[in-house]
């Protein structure tokens, strides 16, 4: 160190910053710069969980509107059958009036685990009648098509809940052709995430079953 440096140094009284300042000026500058990027991270992750929601919402409200309408198309395939196949907490099927010229179709809900996760994921397939097939007679051995795919699905609460025409629960699963001809509304509690750890959003909603038979005319 030469000796101007070393006098500028003891020197409080010379212009400029000893080497004292320098460091307490950086600390200080640290611990703003921490707090600022504390804040910055703190307003990205908020931003994300708004977003999150958000999309969850749209998601939820989208598979919601979509499974109540083919719900309130529900149909019986004759006068002594049910619009319900079977009936589940988490999965459901039943014959909807989708006009179909060669009659209902057969939609299956359900839940699929999501590989890798704890969570998931919902949808909703549809298979046509076959070709030749009349009330009472229809069968189904096509392939399915899809026709809704959902984000993940929390299963803390049942998906699914069915009530009969005095608003009573009725116990699950539901196979018997008896049974399923009492279900009268359906309950459906979508709880979405749009990824396995985000927050859950939840859509409650009932859907009344008309129970009439099929009928191509309607």
């Amino acid at each position: 160190m030469t000796g101007h440096l070393r006098a500028r140094l003891r020197s409080g009284s010379e212009s400029g910053f000893t080497l004292i300042e320098m460091i307490i000026a950086t600390m200080m500058l640290s611990v703003v710069l921490a707090a600022a990027l504390g804040v910055l991270s703190s307003m990205q992750s908020e931003t994300v969980l708004t977003t999150n929601r958000f999309t969850a919402e749209g998601q939820a409200q989208t598979i919601a509107d979509r499974i109540s309408k083919d719900l309130r198309t529900a149909v019986a395939t004759s006068a002594t059958g049910a619009a319900f196949v079977s009936a589940n907490v988490n999965d459901v099927t039943f014959y909807a009036n989708l006009a179909d010229l060669l009659g209902p179709d057969e939609l299956h809900a359900y839940l699929t685990l999501d590989p890798g996760t704890s969570v998931y994921l919902f949808h909703e397939d549809s298979t046509s009648p076959n070709a030749g097939g009349s009330p009472g007679n229809y069968t189904y051995t096509g392939t399915p098509s899809d026709r809704i795919d959902g984000e993940y699905i929390d299963t803390s609460q049942p998906l699914f809940t069915y009530f009969d025409t005095d608003g009573n629960p009725i116990a699950t699963p539901i196979t018997t052709t008896a049974a399923l001809r009492s279900i009268d509304s359906v309950g459906i509690n979508l709880r979405v995430r749009v990824t396995p750890t985000s927050p859950v959003v939840v859509i409650d909603t009932t859907v009344h079953i008309r129970n009439t038979d099929y009928n191509p005319n309607d």
